[in-house]
């Protein structure tokens, strides 16, 4: 029986390497899973030497790698969202929080492998969470900018699309778990797995 493929010690984000190894062994499609090759411009390498990606450009996926960028792009098209601000500025945040009236969520803007998001419940926490993002660097460069938005009720629901950039084909609404705990409970995951369709939609 063959083997389903084989491990590869290559850096997701080593363009050149990913590519030399394509092209030596014959890769003629390839399928980009992390975040971070998307953010690094993978997907735009490949393509520029005639091999087919599955996964956006660069410059598609900031509207993941940045959560200020995919906010300020809603705004623009009028798009429904919570209302936000940005902040690269540690003291002009804590400011901002100490003024709004309604419950927040405060969201890394970089990425943090879908652990970036803190719930606070009190204004302590709330402070807590913007010194462990911009000064003490916990999720890296990601916190280096964040997001205060508004805390929104209800289920959330994510409803994917494939685009090939003239054909868009749209999968079923699903809904992941994210909370580490069960009752929902716990800090936010990267995801403990997820179903569709959602019987909520």
């Amino acid at each position: 029986m063959l083997p389903l493929g084989i491990l590869v010690p290559l850096n997701v984000e080593d363009s050149a390497g990913l590519l030399s190894f394509a092209q030596n062994t014959g890769i003629d499609l390839v399928v980009i899973g992390p975040e971070a090759a998307l953010a690094a411009g993978v997907s735009d390498v490949f393509r520029s030497h005639g091999i087919p990606v599955f996964g956006p450009s660069q410059d598609a996926a900031r509207m993941e790698t940045s959560k200020r960028f995919s906010k300020e792009f809603m705004q623009r098209h009028q798009l429904p969202t919570a209302h936000f601000a940005s902040f690269s500025d540690f003291t002009k945040a804590c400011e901002y929080l100490k003024k709004v009236k309604y419950p927040v969520v405060i969201k890394a803007s970089g990425l943090a492998a879908g652990k970036g998001v803190i719930l606070p419940d009190t204004l302590d926490e709330g402070l807590n969470a913007l010194k462990m993002m911009m000064v003490d660097s916990y999720f890296g460069s990601a916190g280096n900018e964040v997001i205060i938005e508004e805390r929104l009720k209800g289920e959330e629901v994510s409803v994917l699309a494939f685009c090939d950039g003239k054909h868009v084909s749209v999968m079923p609404p699903a809904q992941d778990h994210k909370r580490l705990l069960d009752g929902d409970k716990g800090p936010n995951t990267g995801g403990m797995g997820a179903f569709a369709p959602a019987p909520c939609l």
